[in-house]
Parts: C-alpha cells; structure tokens; sequence
C-alpha cells in the first residue's frame, strides 16, 4: 500500500422532543433534514450511519413519505446504516431495565419493518454513558455504541488511540465502543473543508486502520444559526477553499476526490477489524454537558479551568485527566427535574402493581381488555421518559415549560388509566381520596400525598409544609408546573442587564409563608429582594394530623418557629398550623398563628404586629396561549375596552381572585377570608408573572415559568386566613 488511509464514518443524528410545537418539525425538516438526506442520497458511492428517535421516524412516516422513500432507496442499495436506541430518546441511566429494552426493541422493530435493516447499533441519548450499560444493550441484541473520545483520553488512552474501536463488558456481556472525533465535529460545518481534510490527512496510516469517526446532529446542519445557508445556498458556503460553495456538497466532493478518505459504516468497520483492546470508561456524557450539569458555582470555576488548559499546548497532560460533572446530578441541581423524574417512577410502580393484579384475572375477557389499557399506559410512561426537558443546557429543555407539560400530561394520563383498571377490576367505585406518606423525591424526608380521582396534592412538610405538585386529572393538567428562577453560570455575562435576571431564593411553591414589612413594594416580591423576617418560609413542619373519608382528606401541618423584629431582629416565638384539605375539586388551606405572651416582651411584639404582614405564596402554572390568559375578581372594575392579561403586574385589596387558560378551558378561582376575632382587614394581592432569563441555542431568552399570586394578610397575636382554591 503505496498511499496513506483513513476510514471516515459519517453519522448523522435526527431528533424532535416528544409533543414539541408542529411548526417546529415542519421548519427543521425544510431547513435541515430535508437537504441534508437529499445530498446524501445524491451520493450513493458515500456510506452513511443515521439515527432517528423513533417519535420523528413516527411523523416523517405519517407526513414525509418522499423522505421516507429516500431512506428506504438507500437502504437497498447498501448506502445506509441506520442505528437503533430508546423509542422515545430517554437518558438509559434513569429509566429501570425493562423500560430501556421494550424502548430499543421498539425503534429496533420499527427501523425492520419499514427499511428491512438489521439495527446493530445503539444510539447513546445525549451521548450519556455508564459502565453499566453492556448488560443490557447485549439484551437486546446490538453490539456497539458510540461514545466521546475525550472519555478514552482520561483512561490514560493518547489521542492516537483513539483513532481505533475498543470493547468493553459489564457481567460478561460485552459492547463495541466507538469514539467520536472531538476536532472534526466541532470543525463542521464552521470551517472550510480542507480543515477536516487536512485533519484526516495528517493521521491516516499505510496500514490504513485508523477511524476518524465523525458525528454531527442533523440539525446543526440546517437550523443552527445561519447553518442553512452555509450548508445547502449556493455562494452562501466558506469563500476560504471552497469558494462559496455549501458545506455539504462540499465536504462530500472532498470524499469523492480523496480516495485514500474510505467512506464506510460502522458496522461494516466493526466486521472488518476487531476491537484495539479491552476498555472500561467512567461515566461520562460531552463536555459541555459534563459542565452544564455542576451547581452553579463550581461550573463558574470548572469552565475557567478547562478554558486554561485547553488553550495552554503545555498543559495538555492535566487537560487529558479533566473531568466534569454526572449527567445525573441534573435531578440534584433542578429539583423540577427531580419531580417529574420520581413522578415518573412512582407512576410507573403504580401501573406494575395493578399489571400484577390483572395478569391473576380469571375472565380471559376481561384480561384482554385490561391488557389494552394497560399497554396505552406504559406508552404513556415512555413518551415521559425522552430527554430533553429533564436538564438544561444550550439545548436541554427544563426551562422549556411546554416540554414540562408534556411529561406531566403523559404521565397523569398514565395514571388515570390505571385509575380506571381499579376502578373497573378492584373497587368498583369511580371517586376515591387516598393519603400517602412516603419518601416519594427519594431524599430520606417524608412527603404526603392526597390523591382523588380529581385531583393530586403533593405536600413537602420539611420544605415550608409547601405543595409542589397540584395535579387537576380531567385536563391531564399539573397547576404547579413552575420553575424557579435558579442561579446560573451564564448571568454573571457581563453583556448581560443585572436587572434583567431574577433569582428566586426559594422554590416556588405554593402555600409558602413570608414575613414582610408593610412597606415592600411589588417590584421587591417580583425580583424576592425583599427581607425575610419569618423562619417559616422553609422551615420544617410536623404533620400532626391525617384524616380521611370518602369524599374528602385533611392534613395538618405545625411548626413551631420564630419571627424577627424589624428594627433590633430579635427573634419572637410563633407557633404557625396549616391546615390542607381536599374536597371534591376544592382546596381549602388556613393557617393559624399564635404569638406566645412573654413578661416584658410586649414592646417587641407590638412592633411586629404594627410592622409585618403574613404573605402566603399561590403561584400555578398555564399552558396555554399565553395572549388568551385572562383574569377577574369581584373586588376590582375595568375599565370598558381594557384587556386583563394575566402575566402584567397588578396589585389590589379584596378577597377574590380568578382567571382563565382558555386553550385549555381551565378555570382556577381563589377565595380569601380573614377568619381572626379582632382582625377583619382584607387581604392584598399582589400579581406577577415568573420569567426565567435562560441560554439557549437562539441566545438569552425571557421565557415565561408561571404565575405567582401573593396574598398578604394584617397579622395579630392570634390570627386565622383561609383560602379556597377551586378548580374546574
């Protein structure tokens, strides 16, 4: 062999978030996918590894059937690869076992029937990696992943090492493992092609060997910026080398004319060559998302870090042993994400339970039918279990509250289906209320959870004795689908506005008390700038009481605590009772405060009484159109023409507030009352929207999170407020 070789394999990764917006599909698929698929099969001599998540394979096939015939062409002619993985692109590492298999198996079966390919590879969702993940992959019959070569350089591997395909095992089961071409995927499309062909030319080999394995989301090839026009419009491409010409047919021309490039598929490698030697990597995802995943803090100082040593060839050494976060920190670092997470598991333990139940049904009939129903509802699991909104990143969806909704709108459905399989196999009776108390975020504390067959309240006593989750089963709707407006990395930016970004120093949920003085303004409460005075805003609550019937639930929550003096912050006893109960689709919550007597003390306690006032915390959550979000209350008159929108501040004095998502036709309503002897002021409410200041791949975005309705109340030595939240 006279000339120096290189295998280059080529994957190209397709993928939409579960129940995201139908615009989008259509503008990715004529900006990215569309071209993209068009120029590959345009070029027959070149083969291609492609993967598509199985809910986008599901839409191309149902609205692109052109696009389909393209893939189904090449496939017959052996152009093709195409790589399997989870149905719905779910993190493998947070989802149980069988979950993982029935997912590949799905997409396995699918990718069979519609192309008659042989799925041989596993696509790794957000490239995240355990060394745990042969066992099961071997289960369903694939034999190699692919995964960051940065992950082989901290084994003590040299970036020549990774130009070759290593295997690893897990219980004796053993996986083929691929590493991605860090140089070449962040080189295309932002620079010319001869970049990427010098590259390839200065590690290909006589022997001929070595696989630069190049990797690429389909639509960073199209939407990404102005990655349309650089890679498909003519004149529009690198002026630099390629003269202007798009990226796309540009690079490929490049494959033509360098024969010593050997165009192949992984498997095809893989059939070829036998593994450089045995691995065993960390856990591991890119490096991005190793730094998108720190608290906030260390990711300010990692970063820092990283950019040092990368940037500095002498310090290559302590670079190559750098390592980020665990993907899995996510569920730590966002305690949303944790919800839906423990959600998700604590639904799905409910659907295995009632599977047991019927699987001993003796109606065969009746087996049937519930076997129906009971696989709709492990769809429904699986459509919650895709990625995307359960991290955050250039990409990763938590701040996304539309992707929110859809996990939760999966997996109440998912519950209400296994609501039904009781109803009709168990206990014949359609209404029910049950109290759980159960460790259901998995943090060694106790939440409790009130369950009917309307509505699910979830309450943290630790936390503040707080309800984070409030689902309204008909509309498949979780009211409290708020995120709090965390801390991050990118707001100390300095090209970015300090008033622009609001950071919340609690989680936003509902039922929350604070102690405020009576001069604190909405502006304060909006930005939560103000000063805190009580030790009850999350302080720890003790149940003391659970009671139950057939229609209705009752909590009772107690915290013994303290509240400041405005002007010496001496700490004054108060015992604070919440009391939550749950009737029909009604919610009533009243709190009870009971100042102690103390010789002497008096002076301080009248300024206390004379200064703070009690805020309770009603934040919820539409989905909406937000332009349809309406409001009202019988305490406040517009003016004739006037348009309420819910997301403008507001403040009022009264007792009733209510507003309307009319995308959903849900209507929410709160009554407030001042049941103390000697106070019957009313209540003020303030209004305001939560807007979270985030990054993402269109740049910093204000992106709405909810709403947030205070109520403040005039305390005395004793007090008494109730409210009544009604749902419908």
């Amino acid at each position: 062999m006279s000339e120096k070789e290189i295998y280059l394999p080529i994957v190209f990764h397709f993928h939409q978030p579960v129940n995201n917006f139908e615009f989008v599909f259509e503008d990715v698929y004529k900006k990215a996918y569309s071209p993209l698929v068009e120029h590959i099969f345009n070029y027959p001599e070149i083969k291609f590894t492609l993967h598509l998540s199985g809910n986008l394979l599901e839409w191309l096939l149902d609205k692109k059937p052109d696009f389909i015939n393209m893939l189904r062409v090449m496939a017959k002619r052996d152009q093709i690869e195409i790589i399997g993985g989870g149905f719905y692109e779910p993190i493998y590492a947070i989802i149980p076992d069988r979950d993982k298999i029935t997912q590949m198996k799905m997409l396995s079966d699918l990718i069979k029937k519609e192309f008659g390919l042989e799925v041989k590879g596993a696509w790794l969702s957000e490239r995240v990696w355990e060394p745990s993940y042969p066992s099961f992959l071997s289960k369903v019959g694939l034999k190699y992943v692919i995964v960051d070569d940065n992950h082989f350089r901290a084994t003590g591997l040299t970036e020549i090492d990774t130009f070759y395909s290593y295997i690893t095992e897990d219980e004796g089961k053993t996986i083929r493992i691929f590493p991605i071409n860090e140089e070449l995927r962040y080189l295309t499309p932002w620079k010319p092609t001869y970049f990427s062909i010098n590259y390839l030319k200065k590690f290909a080999t006589k022997k001929g060997d070595r696989v630069a394995l190049l990797i690429s989301d389909a639509e960073k090839m199209g939407v990404w910026g102005t990655t349309h026009q650089i890679c498909y419009v003519d004149g529009q491409g690198h002026k630099e080398g390629d003269g202007g010409k798009p990226f796309i047919p540009a690079l490929f021309d490049q494959i033509m004319d360098n024969k010593w490039i050997k165009s192949i598929t992984l498997s095809e490698y893989m059939d070829t060559y036998p593994a450089k030697s045995l691995i065993y990597l960390p856990t591991a995802s890119y490096d991005k998302m190793e730094e998108w995943v720190l608290p906030t803090k260390e990711r300010i100082k990692f970063e820092k870090v990283r950019k040092e040593l990368k940037s500095n060839p002498e310090r290559q050494q302590e670079y190559q042993f750098l390592k980020g976060g665990f993907w899995r920190y996510f569920l730590v670092k966002y305690p949303e994400s944790n919800n839906m997470h423990k959600k998700m598991l604590y639904i799905r333990e409910k659907l295995t339970q009632v599977e047991r139940i019927i699987a001993n049904l003796e109606n065969e009939k009746h087996r049937n039918n519930a076997q129906s129903m009971i696989n709709e509802a492990w769809m429904e699991i699986y459509k919650s279990q895709c990625n995307d909104c359960y991290w955050h990143g250039l990409f990763g969806g938590v701040y996304l509250q539309f992707l929110r909704f859809s996990v939760y709108t999966h997996l109440i459905n998912a519950e209400k289906i296994v609501d039904n399989l009781y109803t009709q196999f168990q206990s014949n009776k359609s209404k029910f209320v049950s109290i759980n108390l159960l460790d259901f975020n998995k943090d060694s504390r106790m939440e409790v959870l009130i369950e009917s067959d309307l509505l699910n309240i979830y309450i943290n006593p630790l936390d503040g004795g707080t309800i984070f989750e409030l689902d309204y089963k008909p509309k498949s709707y979780n009211i409290l689908n708020v995120l709090t407006r965390w801390p991050e990395a990118y707001h100390n930016n300095e090209d970015i506005e300090e008033s622009d970004v609001l950071i919340d120093r609690y989680k936003r949920n509902m039922f929350r008390l604070r102690f405020l003085h009576k001069n604190t303004s909405l502006d304060l409460l909006e930005a939560d700038q103000y000063q805190e005075y009580g030790s009850f805003i999350n302080g720890e609550f003790k149940v003391i009481k659970i009671e139950k019937d057939l229609n209705s639930a009752v909590i009772e929550l107690e915290m013994n605590g303290c509240v400041k003096t405005p002007t010496s912050n001496n700490n004054y006893p108060c015992k604070i009772n919440k009391v939550i109960k749950l009737e029909d689709s009604t919610i009533s919550f009243t709190v009870k405060g009971n100042f102690e007597k103390l010789l002497n003390k008096e002076t301080l306690l009248n300024e206390i009484l004379d200064e703070l006032f009690l805020g309770i915390d009603l934040p919820f959550f539409f989905n909406g159109d937000p332009t349809k979000f309406r409001w009202e209350s019988k305490d406040v008159k517009f003016a004739k023409g006037d348009v309420n929108h819910l997301l403008k501040e507001f403040e009022f004095a009264g007792q009733h507030f209510k507003t309307y998502d009319e995308s959903y036709d849900l209507h929410l309503e709160f009554f407030l009352s001042n049941q103390s002897k000697n106070n019957k002021n009313l209540a003020r409410m303030y209004k305001f929207p939560i807007i979270a200041y985030t990054f993402t791949d269109e740049g910093y975005k204000k992106i709405y999170q909810g709403i947030n309705l205070l109520s403040r109340f005039k305390i005395g030595a004793e007090f008494e407020f109730k409210i009544n939240i009604s749902i419908f």
